[in-house]
């Protein structure tokens, strides 16, 4: 009944934020755009992320959402992508760059406020179920028409092990990256500290997912 009750209020969330962004935890709610602030015109590569907290049961905690920054490394390596090699790119080659369909949490401190970030702090590498993996990549929204963007969303829901021993895990931002492994070769697409953190026990979900945005809404002529 419990888990009804949370697919139920999933739906209402899921209409509410066709409108606007919703972030209730902790009983406080916070309205944001769901609409990145560069869609009304020009070029661009657009980042958003959807957080949601459940618990061992499927209730629903907390829901928020909010634009993400596409760091340098990001901008460098899709330019790398399209035109060739780069000095900007963590990786030498498009080969060896992959896709950047991994994502990790942090329950560290936050991230500074600039795009030349090239790691997530405090990345959890303890498992326990929150390690950084290889998210699901959903279906790609095509662009068809001079207004529609191209949308990828990438997703994965961490489970907290229900053998862990750390109660009230505060978990306050996530990456996209090119691959699990940490060290010097790793390229980082998009970062973002969370609107508020998020507090997990052990048996509790979070499931983030990220759409990646390609607009570029200008007449031809």
């Amino acid at each position: 009944m419990k888990n009804a009750t949370g697919i139920g209020m999933l739906a209402a969330i899921t209409f509410a934020v066709g409108m606007v962004g919703l972030n209730f935890s902790d009983g406080i709610f916070d309205l944001q755009s769901n609409t990145a602030s560069s869609y009304s015109e020009g070029s661009s590569i657009l980042g958003h992320i959807e957080v949601i907290h459940t618990d061992s049961e499927g209730n629903i905690l907390s829901y928020q959402q909010t634009d993400n920054a596409i760091v340098n490394d990001g901008r460098n390596c899709t330019a790398m992508l399209l035109f060739g090699a780069n000095s900007g790119c963590t990786a030498a080659t498009a080969s060896g760059l992959g896709k950047y369909t991994v994502i990790g949490i942090s329950n560290g401190s936050a991230l500074a406020a600039t795009t030349a970030n090239t790691v997530l702090p405090a990345e959890i590498t303890v498992g326990d179920g929150l390690n950084a993996v290889t998210g699901t990549v959903g279906t790609f929204t095509n662009s068809t028409a001079d207004s529609d963007p191209a949308v990828q969303r990438i997703s994965n829901q961490f489970t907290y092990s229900a053998s862990a021993t750390q109660t009230g895990n505060i978990i306050n931002a996530a990456g996209l990256f090119n691959q699990t492994a940490l060290g010097a070769d790793r390229g980082v697409f998009a970062l973002k500290n969370f609107p508020s953190s998020v507090t997990m026990n052990p048996g509790d979900q979070l499931t983030v997912n990220w759409d990646i945005t390609i607009d570029g809404s200008d007449a031809v002529s």
